[in-house]
């Protein structure tokens, strides 16, 4: 003998069809996100200063946040860090090394990546150039 679904079951089923579906997409939500899923990045004043100057000069339409492969290197992680640079040479990625690569992207060129970044970056002006270091910085938790 099959048990009878009463209209009230049947509400009871969507209901738990509904719920059911809501917790997936949560779980499936949960990794969506600029930041490659991981941790919030907590942006200083200087940080969110170099944010606006990176969004208003287009530099996000080559550098990633999230440590995605774009035209040029991800910032993600990356003050502080070893750069490869062509030729073989590594430098460490810390204020300097930042201020020259935006300043003169010409001296040196990251390994793997194309001299692809305009020079016209050097219209910057010195506090915009120390936000977006600081920016990069903030990016790499430092």
């Amino acid at each position: 003998m099959m048990p009878r679904l009463t209209l009230r079951g049947v509400g009871v089923v969507r209901a738990l069809g509904i719920g059911v579906l809501s917790v997936v997409a949560t779980v499936a939500l949960a990794g969506c996100g600029d930041d490659g899923g991981g941790s919030e990045v907590t942006l200083s004043a200087a940080g969110k200063r170099g944010q606006a100057v990176a969004e208003a000069n287009g530099c996000v339409s080559c550098h990633t946040i999230d440590g995605a492969r774009s035209m040029g290197p991800t910032w993600q992680g990356l003050a502080g860090s070893k750069v490869q640079l062509e030729g073989g040479y590594t430098v460490v990625a810390d204020d300097a090394y930042l201020t020259r690569a935006i300043r003169d992207p010409r001296v040196q060129v990251r390994a793997g990546f194309e001299n692809l970044m305009p020079v016209a970056y050097g219209k910057l002006t010195d506090a915009e150039v120390a936000d977006l270091v600081a920016y990069i910085n903030d990016l790499a938790g430092n």
